[in-house]
């Protein structure tokens, strides 16, 4: 018996398993495939995935390995149309990561498989699920070796094509597009320099060819859509180089891994069936405009992984798992809709699907500093609630700013007291009567005071802080209360114990 079997090692269950191994419970992940999956695909991480990451111990790793500059060469055919540099932003107070990081999915997941090692956990490769039967008290799965493994819970992160899902009989509303295809390949490319940054080749007709270099590695991300008809091959990238680019030095060689994209919409209704949750592609798929996919997965994740653990360390009440599809069901709506919203705003009339218009330089720019704000909030879940009729810039179910601190006369962020499974309070001027092994209080005050310095006012400000403002921060870094009062505490303590 296990408490948890995780179906699919990519960024999603790789999350979801190094956060369940750190909370001390039994875990374990199968794989259908024998070994790691090579390829680019998903190729941007978020701030707000990359808080997520630091919680696991492994951002700094991702900003080691990934590339938070960014420059985009546009060109309409032949012709050079303009260069986009957008410098990393700088050190905000409230974020402690403010860019979006280029790193191919292939190496995130490497970086999160060390991570789960460490842990002491690991991914059980070609171990293919055949089906399984949930009960009231456990479910139990069939792997193909013949192996039935019992857990008390299951959480399919097994893809777009998920099993799971099939199984449970779940409808995967949404659309398939056929005439809306791409090759999406990692390969050598010789007359292209890397120090150029991406490529972004769009024609009158409006076809389209990118090529960006990955970082550390001496292959470049190509992707390029295709003619009814046409393979997704080797020999039609080398194609699209010489018909798009009006280049005849460059050459494109010995791909390390290459795939054939279609347009794919869909979402299910419903992220739980009992004892069985979907997280990631397994619940939702997208266009890859916006750069959605890989973070949202993640963030399933992370937002399951605790509730998960404190259910079954008893620490909170069976229907925690229930604030699971309500704060990330909506979350997957609102994505699909801005992803097929940039896909179909950028495609011109007679495009051969998936292609990219003349997009104007200032446009671009905005989405790429949108990007770095894209924090998705639960102001409307169960677990947030603001008890206070006074606002900062804040609410409850946003996710909780950093800022500079002095802890015990040392300099600190206050993200740093955030990582861990706990919740952690702030009562801004008071100390709260309160012991609960699942928390730890801070109180909050100004300069010159004895506590958790705010050191600039950060805090204040972004609370509107009086003396006894309290805040509630979960373990998934979001805020779950806003209160005039400590008193407030016990009673949302007693939410999650008995939910």
């Amino acid at each position: 018996m296990t408490d948890v079997l995780i179906v699919g090692a990519g960024p999603t269950g790789l999350t979801l398993g190094c956060d369940l191994t750190r909370r001390g419970i039994a875990c374990r992940i199968v794989e259908q495939t024998a070994e790691p999956a090579p390829g680019s695909r998903g190729f941007t991480l978020k701030p707000r995935s990359l808080e997520a990451l630091d919680d696991l111990g492994v951002a700094g790793r991702i900003l080691a390995a990934g590339d938070t500059g960014g420059r985009l060469r546009f060109h309409l055919g032949p012709e050079p149309l303009f260069d986009l540099r957008l410098p990393p932003a700088p050190a905000d107070p409230s974020r402690p990561y403010p860019n979006a990081v280029a790193l191919p999915q292939w190496r995130t997941e490497s970086i999160l498989r060390d991570r789960l090692g460490e842990l002491g956990g690991k991914v059980e490769y070609g171990r293919r699920l055949t089906g399984f039967e949930a009960g009231d008290e456990v479910v139990t799965a069939t792997l193909e070796d013949g192996e039935r493994v019992q857990a008390r819970y299951l959480v399919a992160a097994d893809g777009g094509r998920s099993l799971v899902r099939r199984t449970l009989g779940l409808p995967f509303s949404g659309s398939t597009t056929e005439d809306m295809r791409a090759v999406i390949a990692d390969l050598r490319i010789d007359g292209l320099d890397r120090d150029s940054g991406t490529h972004l080749w769009v024609t009158a007709d409006g076809h389209m060819l990118a090529a960006r270099p990955i970082p550390h590695a001496d292959t470049w991300q190509v992707v390029t859509s295709l003619e009814p008809g046409e393979e997704g091959d080797l020999g039609t990238v080398r194609h699209a180089f010489a018909t798009r680019t009006g280049r005849t030095d460059i050459t494109a060689s010995d791909p390390d891994w290459l795939s054939t994209w279609r347009y794919n919409l869909r979402m299910v209704e419903r992220y739980r069936v009992g004892r069985v949750f979907l997280a990631g592609d397994a619940a939702h798929v997208h266009s890859p405009f916006g750069g959605h996919g890989m973070n949202t997965g993640i963030q399933d994740a992370y937002n399951l992984g605790w509730k998960l653990a404190l259910v079954l360390q008893g620490t909170a009440g069976a229907g925690l798992l229930d604030t699971y599809e309500a704060e990330r069901l909506p979350v997957a709506r609102q994505i699909l809709a801005d992803s097929d919203r940039r896909m179909r705003g950028t495609v011109p009339p007679r495009a051969i699907r998936p292609v990219v218009r003349l997009i104007i330089k200032s446009v671009m720019a905005r989405q790429q500093r949108r990007t770095r704000h894209d924090h998705p909030v639960y102001r409307t879940g169960p677990l947030s609630l603001h008890l206070t009729g006074r606002r900062g810039r804040v609410r409850a179910g946003d996710v909780a700013p950093d800022a500079p601190v002095l802890l015990d006369g040392r300099p600190a962020r206050l993200s740093e007291l955030l990582r861990g499974p706990h919740f952690t309070a702030l009562t801004f001027g008071l100390a709260p009567n309160l012991t609960d092994p699942r928390l730890r209080a801070h109180t909050v005050v100004r300069p010159g005071q004895s506590g958790l310095i705010d050191t600039t006012g950060h805090l204040h400000r972004m609370y509107g802080a009086r003396t006894g403002t309290t805040v509630l921060i979960r373990p998934d870094g979001y805020i779950g209360l806003i209160a005039s009062s400590p008193d407030a505490l016990p009673g949302y303590l007693a939410l999650i114990s008995g939910t």
